[in-house]
């Protein structure tokens, strides 16, 4: 993160911090597809991220750290987010998985449970299924109650 980001409240650097995530997932495969750079202007749009922001985070979104301080119920929201990606070419590369696994560790979710959140994860259909419906069998699968 450069100078400019000292200034940026808690929220902004989670944000920046899940886009740079998404970049990564995006990248995971060697290339970035016309649906995958149009969900990434979707997504940076909804967080407030600038058209400089994007192209530095695009250009090296591994400058930016993951930030792992979210509850769950946030954590299994980004993951939902970064499913999207995932899914969003229709083709499920290995390298994009094994990127997901990363940044799932990253964000702090049980490490004896990473490998069953991603594989239910990649299960998942994300045009069938909802955020609600995501968090609820989420919260299922690893014995937690949901709200």
């Amino acid at each position: 993160m450069d100078i400019s980001d000292i200034y940026l409240s808690i929220g902004q650097k989670r944000n920046i911090s899940h886009f740079a995530n998404i970049v990564r997932i995006a990248k995971s495969d060697l290339e970035i597809s016309t649906e995958e750079v149009e969900m990434l202007s979707r997504i940076a749009k909804k967080y407030n991220i600038s058209n400089d922001r994007f192209k530095q985070i695009l250009r090296n979104p591994e400058s930016i750290p993951t930030l792992a301080h979210l509850e769950f119920e946030e954590r299994v929201e980004r993951l939902y987010e970064l499913l999207e990606m995932v899914e969003i070419d229709h083709k499920i590369e290995k390298r994009e998985v094994n990127m997901l696994r990363k940044i799932v560790t990253g964000l702090a979710f049980p490490l004896q449970s990473v490998d069953k959140i991603v594989d239910h994860s990649i299960a998942t259909d994300i045009e069938e299924t909802d955020m609600e419906e995501f968090k609820s069998g989420m919260y299922k699968l690893l014995n937690l109650k949901f709200h």
